[in-house]
């Protein structure tokens, strides 16, 4: 009786479907994060009115920006309530060091309600963006 040996080359034997790395679009909501605190801790008197709506809204759309992954919607919503709950923290961490002292929108009774609001929208948005692309 003859044995072949067959020597099987494990990279072309099996298929994988490339998953993204949720690191990295958590990472740039991180660094957006600390970039707001930065600037705020610098000039507490200056509303910067777009930072929260972009720590909510970046990690889920640059999550389904990643070219050839598969992302599945738990992934988006999952990534998308962390990035919600870091601008929502961020906020909260910038009242309690007293750097969030500028002016709000005329439609908003203080810094902190826009900054809850801005991030809510944030959250929409990249969410939705996210879920449409993953259909």
């Amino acid at each position: 009786m003859i044995r072949h040996r067959t020597v099987v080359d494990v990279e072309m034997a099996t298929q994988t479907i490339a998953h993204t790395d949720s690191r990295r679009a958590l990472m740039w909501g991180v660094m957006l994060a600390v970039l707001w605190v930065a600037v705020a801790v610098l000039r507490p008197a200056m509303t910067f009115h777009l930072a929260p709506f972009l720590i909510a809204s970046a990690p889920p759309v640059l999550l389904v920006l990643d070219e050839g992954a598969s992302v599945d919607r738990s992934s988006v919503l999952r990534i998308g309530a962390i990035g919600t709950a870091l601008s929502l923290g961020t906020a909260l961490l910038l009242l309690a060091i007293g750097a969030m002292e500028g002016p709000a929108f005329e439609a908003f009774p203080s810094p902190l309600v826009e900054a809850f609001v801005l991030t809510a929208a944030g959250a929409v948005v990249g969410i939705g963006i996210g879920w449409w692309r993953t259909r």
